[in-house]
């Protein structure tokens, strides 16, 4: 059973193969484009997937769709039909995107494909994705984002029998599209900077903003809530999300990317965090008492919002969150939740592509007369780069596949010492160019986890922020934010050798067996793909080194 899953118009659009219910191939299409959160049809996408595999369009068995395009219009309509005046060219513009974005036609017209399509609903496609990536038999699985066709969040309950939906919220009441206005009232791009209002939240004080903020929300019930759109612009724009109105509740003026944050954007960064909380927590206590299980699986774009996730544990034994929780990952798990033969456990992020070494030698080769560059055995470089970052280098790390999701997990990094102070600067403002109250992650072997933070179980994906120990948090200054947390991924040999290997080696000659990693790509780039691209940013920064695959590369 071959099916192609995609995801596409919205955000993050993405391309999958799986091959009788296991995932062998993935990727987003902004790896190809260069665009960030690229949401156009991922034909490039899809087309490395059948590339990389070897399978023909004519081979594959059903195409599944990560969302119901005729239900996603009903809402549009429906909501474009309160305000028929003001809408009136917003709704000609859709139709005509609407039947351009076809699914049959495009699958027809790029590839031929006249076979069956299955649409599987949006937050299904998110709840499927981390469901059957997690270990668990039985699960409570709660999805929050901006919005499906209907849905912000659905509660559903995960079993050996498939995924029963019990709860739901609909649009326009959204605690994503909440997060990602207040992103754009900060001065940051809505879908892509909510990671630097959370990294800017500890920076405030949530009094300042709260009550005002929490206005927004009315006929709140233990169940659901529901936002007064008095504020909001959700409806009937698709460029500003907010109304004058809300300057006036806050009694602030929205911030333009250019200025300068003050104390106040951290005041307000802070007080929308902690109201996230509150209502995500709401919501993880109701999946408790709806599903009755120890076991959670949390999904959707919200899913990425680390500090909120780590507080479920106050209901929830165990968590998963699987490594890519928004809409790319929902390629994935429209093809899960489709397929009808026995489960398997797909955990690994590392599903893009990989190059041979000779494709890399002949890269290189190409740019002699701008970098040099060695070939060592496997021990002799993870025992060199091990030293080099030891030694307070910055080492950029290109090896095998390229992950699938937002988080670069040893793979398509750039690695650095945590033990010094100065580093986070460094890298933020000298390496990345960027705001420099954005926090670092460490990646720390699986068995020292407990020795440093405070976590309550493994967390392969980075996806959880969590306290570092009192006895540890001088130790790792660089990857510790101001309120000593850190964003941690636990390393096994199963899932990466080659990485874990790595830290096993910083281990013997630093004491610790954890390194501060953060994605291989500088400013406004999306994560490296190719080692054509991985030299040629190498050399238009000040990294100094830079490792793909044996292949120990310097500048001249």
């Amino acid at each position: 059973m071959i099916q192609l899953g995609i995801s596409a118009f919205y955000h993050d659009s993405a391309a999958c193969l799986v091959i009788d219910g296991k995932v062998v191939a993935a990727v987003e299409e902004e790896r190809f484009t260069e665009i960030k959160h690229d949401y156009s049809f991922p034909t490039n996408s899809i087309n490395w997937c059948l590339k990389d595999t070897g399978i023909s369009m004519e081979e594959v068995n059903e195409v599944c769709w990560y969302e119901v395009p005729e239900k996603k219009k009903q809402r549009v309509l429906k909501s474009f039909a309160k305000r028929p005046i003001r809408t009136f060219f917003k709704r000609r513009k859709f139709l005509k995107e609407y039947k351009a974005n076809n699914p049959e036609t495009l699958l027809k017209e790029n590839y031929g494909y006249k076979g069956k399509i299955k649409y599987i609903d949006h937050h299904l496609s998110h709840a499927a994705f981390s469901f059957y990536t997690s270990p668990y038999k039985d699960a409570a699985i709660l999805t929050v984002d901006g919005v499906g066709e209907f849905e912000t969040v659905t509660i559903s309950k995960g079993d050996e029998k498939g995924i029963d939906k019990k709860l739901s919220i609909d649009f326009p009441h959204s605690l994503g599209m909440l997060y990602s206005t207040i992103t754009a009232f900060l001065g940051f791009k809505p879908n892509e900077g909510e990671y630097k209002v959370m990294g800017l939240s500890p920076y405030g004080n949530p009094n300042t903003y709260y009550e005002k903020l929490d206005q927004v929300f009315i006929n709140v019930t233990s169940n659901k809530f529901e936002i007064d759109q008095g504020y909001f612009t959700w409806e009937y724009s698709d460029s500003i999300m907010f109304t004058k109105h809300l300057a006036g509740l806050l009694q602030l003026a929205p911030r333009l990317p250019e200025e300068p944050v003050t104390q106040e954007h951290k005041d307000l960064a802070c007080a929308l965090q902690n109201i996230y909380e509150r209502e995500f927590l709401k919501l993880v206590e109701r999946a408790k008492l709806i599903c009755n299980s120890d076991n959670l699986c949390l999904g959707g774009g919200c899913a990425y919002n680390g500090v909120a996730n780590n507080k479920a544990y106050k209901y929830f034994k165990n968590i998963h969150i699987p490594f890519a929780p928004s809409d790319a990952g929902s390629a994935i798990g429209a093809c899960l939740v489709a397929y009808l033969g026995p489960k398997h456990t797909n955990i690994t992020p590392y599903l893009g592509n990989h190059y041979t070494d000779e494709y890399i030698q002949g890269v290189l080769e190409d740019n002699v007369g701008k970098v040099s560059f060695l070939k060592l055995d496997y021990e002799v470089l993870l025992k060199r780069t091990a030293s080099l970052i030891n030694n307070q280098n910055i080492v950029a790390w290109f090896q095998g596949r390229m992950e699938f999701g937002a988080r670069a997990l040893g793979n398509r990094s750039i690695l650095a010492s945590p033990t010094n102070a100065k580093m986070r600067d460094k890298l933020n403002y000298t390496i990345k160019k960027r705001e420099g109250f954005r926090p670092f992650a460490p990646s720390v072997l699986n068995e020292d986890v407990h020795k440093y933070f405070d976590a309550n179980e493994a967390v392969p994906y980075m996806n959880q922020v969590v306290k570092v120990k009192e006895t540890a948090k001088n130790l790792f200054p660089s990857a510790t934010h101001i309120d000593n947390t850190a964003r941690i991924q636990s390393v096994t040999k199963q899932r990466n050798k080659k990485y874990y290997l790595l830290l096993q080696e910083l281990k013997r000659v630093s004491g610790h067996g954890v390194v501060l990693n953060t994605s291989f790509n500088l400013k406004d780039q999306t994560i490296t793909r190719t080692p054509e691209q991985a030299v040629t940013r190498f050399i238009n920064s000040d990294i100094p080194y830079l490792v793909i695959n044996n292949y120990l590369i310097m500048k001249k």
